[in-house]
Order: structure tokens, then sequence, then C-alpha cells
């Protein structure tokens, strides 16, 4: 359902009716989230839940909070009372606490985040490359599990210190290529397959995007993913194997 829906019908009173301390937990959750100056998706994070839920425990029909996801509410209250006696930004505005919202989270927790967001992986990027299914991971990613395994942790720090692994071939390469500008990473593919700079329409098919999404990365006002890059460099390979038997 939509979130702008969730809010209105959560928001929603009878005439007369007491509020429900469901409804005073869901409203003390919204307060809680503005004073800090998170997002719902950071918030979701925060207190070990997936967005989709945070969405529901914010904007949906109120409901009884678990024990364990409470426990991690009252410890960003502190932090949001604490934050109230610090001094403001030199705009007047209150300083963001995105850092000491993570002091929230495990300590292995916060490395598969970080390592997550400094290679622009996405969940199913960090799963293929640990080798265990998605819904696994996101028991690590949200903090269900005591720890998470160090294979894991090792597995994804081989492809960020470039040690490739035969169960990553192409993503491997992808991180690399990220490290430079995509008009680059097309430049050389184009000379490597003997492609004409300006033929957009054989670019285009060899790395298995439209025109129009290979116009926006040439002018640079689209960006990817590494995991799309892989899948570009799976359609850039097969084309060049497909030229070599022709």
């Amino acid at each position: 359902m939509d979130k702008q829906i969730l809010e209105q019908v959560s928001s929603t009173q009878v005439v007369g009716r007491p509020v429900s301390a469901n409804k005073l937990a869901q409203d003390n959750l919204k307060a809680l989230k503005n004073s800090l100056n998170l997002s719902d998706e950071a918030m979701a994070t925060a207190v070990g839940v997936p967005l989709s839920r945070m969405v529901v425990m914010l904007y949906g029909e109120p409901s009884r909070i678990p024990s364990k996801i409470a426990e991690k509410i009252k410890v960003l209250e502190a932090i949001s009372e604490a934050r109230k006696n610090e001094p403001t930004s030199g705009s007047g505005r209150p300083r963001r606490v995105r850092g000491q919202v993570e002091q929230v989270l495990r300590d292995d927790q916060k490395e598969l985040l970080d390592l997550q967001k400094s290679m622009g992986l996405t969940h199913d990027d960090l799963a293929r490359i640990a080798g265990i299914p998605r819904s696994r991971m996101m028991t690590y990613v949200y903090g269900r599990t005591r720890q998470i395994p160090v294979a894991v942790l090792e597995a994804i720090r081989n492809v960020r210190d470039g040690r490739q692994t035969d169960e990553t071939p192409y993503l491997f390469d992808a991180v690399q290529e990220m490290q430079h500008s995509l008009p680059e990473f097309i430049a050389r593919w184009q000379q490597r397959l003997g492609i004409a700079a300006d033929d957009m329409m054989e670019t285009a098919q060899a790395l298995g995007v439209s025109k129009s999404t290979l116009t926006r990365w040439l002018d640079g006002t689209s960006g990817t993913r590494p995991s799309f890059v892989r899948k570009c460099l799976e359609s850039l390979h097969a084309y060049e194997q497909a030229r070599k038997t022709t």
C-alpha cells in the first residue's frame, strides 16, 4: 500500500474515542525519526527491521511494537535526548546523529553496511558474493543473528581488496570498473570490440542496454550500480565471443 495512503488511514480518528497506546507509540516513533533527522530506511536499519515493516510501523495501522525492537527504540530515544543538549551547526540546525545511531549496530553489522556502501553493492550482490540466499543475507543486514559469519565478511572483503574468486567472475570486474567513469568504461570496450565511437546502436546492443540508457550514461545524466555493470560485462563478453565465431 502507498505510504501516503497508509499515513492518511492511520491519522483518521473517531471523535470521542481515546487514543490507544499503540497509536501513541506510533506517534512517538514518528517524532523520534524526525528528531533524529533520519530517513525511513535509516530508521529501519537502526532498529533492525526491513524497510517495508518500518513503513507499516510508521504509517500503517498502529500495533504493538515487539520488545526487541522497543529496546532499540529506547536507545535511539536516549540519543535524541542527549542531542537536545548539544550545540547546533553553523546554520542553526541540529547536527545529524547518524554516527550515534550507528552505535546501535554491532561492529560486524557496521562493517557489512560499510562494505556495501563503499562498493555500491545491492543486497543481491552481497548474497551472490557470499554464496548464500538473499533471505539469509538480509538476516545479517538487519542484525537478526548474534553475529555475521567470518567467511561472509571475508568473501566481500576479497572483492573489495581485488582478490577475485571463481564465484564472482564479473562482479569483481564490475567493482573495479566502477572506479572509473562510465564513458571511460564504454570507450574502452568500443575500442576492444572495434565499434565506432559514434555508433550508438551497436554499442548499446553490445552492452545489452537501450540506446536511451547509453545516451544518459555518456552525457552524465544517469549512473548505475556494479550489479548492472556486471550484466553489461556478461553481455559484452558474449558479444565478443559471438563475433569471434562468425
